[in-house]
C-alpha cells in the first residue's frame, strides 16, 4: 500500500498528459493553474502585481490581472507539466500592451537564445522572421484575445486575434516548438535583440495540448466572459466541503451541508488531465451525495461542487 500512495504522489506531482487536455490560468492573486493539474508558472524579469482592472470588451467586468513591467513576464515550464505542450498545441491569451512602438514581444519557445517568435509590430501581429499581417488588429491600452495554434500533421501555425486569423505559415523551421529547454516565456524578450517589450497585463492564458480549430476559436471570442472568468472564480463564496473515505475504493460520500439549503448543486469530478468523469445534479436537502468511483482507474481526481453562489473543490485519491 505504502508503495502505491508513493507511486500516486510521484504521478500527481510529474503528469503525464494524454488525451485532450487544457491548462487554464486566471491571475486571480496567483500564477497557479485553476484546477491544480498543471505547475505554476514562473516569474521572468522582476515580479508583477495583481491588480483590480476593468475589462471593456466583456461589459466592463472587474477582474484581477497580473500586470507586469517592461522586459518582465513569465514562463511555462513544459517539462514540468510532463511534456503537456507537443507539436499540436494552442496558446490562447487575453492580455493588454502599454505601448506598441517598433516590436513587442509576446511569445518566446527557444528560452530567449533567438530573435525568433511572436512580436506585436506597431500593432500589427507578427511572427519574426516570416509573416507580418497586413493590418494592425492591437490597439495600445486595449485588451486583445490573442491565440495561436500549430498543427503537427500540417506544420501550420496561425496566429488569431478576436478569432479572426491574421497570420498563417508553414512552420517548416520548427520555430514555433519548444527546444531542449522546454519552456515556454510570455512578454519577456530575448538575449539577441533584447528590450523589445512592453508594460501591460494579462487576465487569462490557457494551453491545450491539440489544435483548436477557427470555429472553436469563435464561439470561445462569442463567450469571451464565459472563457476569461473561470468557474470559481465567478463565485462569491469559497465553501469547505468533507469527503469519505479519502482514499476512495467504491463510492466518495460528499457531505452538502455547508452549502445553504434548497439549493441545487452541481457535481463533477475531473481526472488527473482534466477531464470530466462524473457530473451529478444534487439537491442540497439530501444532506450527502454518495458518487460511484469503483468504475475509475487509481489516481487522483478533483471534486468540483457549484451553484449560483458557492463552489467548492476537493482532491481524493482513487485506488
Amino acid at each position: 500500500m505504502k508503495n502505491f500512495f508513493l507511486f500516486a504522489t510521484i504521478m500527481f506531482s510529474c503528469l503525464v498528459f494524454t488525451g485532450q487536455s487544457v491548462l487554464h490560468y486566471e491571475f486571480n492573486e496567483s500564477l497557479s493553474e485553476v484546477n491544480g493539474l498543471g505547475p505554476d508558472l514562473g516569474i521572468l524579469g522582476n515580479q508583477g502585481v495583481y491588480v483590480e482592472d476593468t475589462l471593456l470588451e466583456i461589459g466592463s467586468a472587474e477582474k484581477k490581472v497580473y500586470r507586469f513591467e517592461a522586459n518582465s513576464g513569465f514562463q511555462f515550464d513544459n517539462a514540468a507539466a510532463g511534456g503537456f505542450l507537443g507539436e499540436n498545441y494552442t496558446i490562447e491569451l487575453y492580455f493588454v500592451f502599454d505601448y506598441l512602438n517598433s516590436w513587442k514581444r509576446v511569445v518566446d519557445w527557444k528560452n530567449r537564445k533567438t530573435d525568433y517568435g511572436a512580436y506585436v509590430y506597431n500593432g500589427e501581429l507578427n511572427f519574426y522572421p516570416y509573416q507580418y499581417s497586413s493590418d494592425a488588429p492591437v490597439n495600445e491600452n486595449e485588451y486583445t484575445y490573442y491565440v495561436i495554434t500549430r498543427d503537427a500533421s500540417s506544420e501550420e501555425l496561425l496566429i488569431y486575434t478576436d478569432a479572426v486569423t491574421h497570420i498563417s505559415f508553414i512552420d517548416v523551421q520548427d520555430d514555433g516548438l519548444l527546444d531542449n529547454d522546454q519552456v515556454l516565456n510570455f512578454f519577456h524578450d530575448d538575449l539577441v535583440v533584447p528590450n523589445e517589450a512592453s508594460s501591460g497585463a494579462v487576465a487569462m492564458l490557457k494551453l491545450y495540448n491539440y489544435t483548436l480549430d477557427s470555429s472553436t476559436i469563435a464561439q470561445h471570442f462569442e463567450d469571451l466572459a464565459g472563457n476569461v472568468f473561470s468557474l470559481d472564480e465567478n463565485k462569491s463564496n469559497e465553501v469547505d466541503i468533507k469527503a469519505y473515505p479519502n482514499p476512495v475504493t467504491d463510492h466518495v460520500t460528499l457531505d452538502l451541508s455547508a452549502f445553504e439549503a434548497n439549493e441545487i448543486l452541481q457535481i463533477r469530478v475531473f481526472n488527473s488531465i482534466g477531464v470530466m468523469v462524473r457530473e451529478v445534479h444534487q439537491s442540497v436537502a439530501a444532506g450527502t451525495v454518495r458518487i460511484p468511483m469503483n468504475e475509475l482507474e487509481s489516481g487522483i481526481y478533483v471534486i468540483h461542487v457549484t451553484n449560483k453562489s458557492s463552489t467548492s473543490h476537493y482532491k481524493i485519491l482513487k485506488y
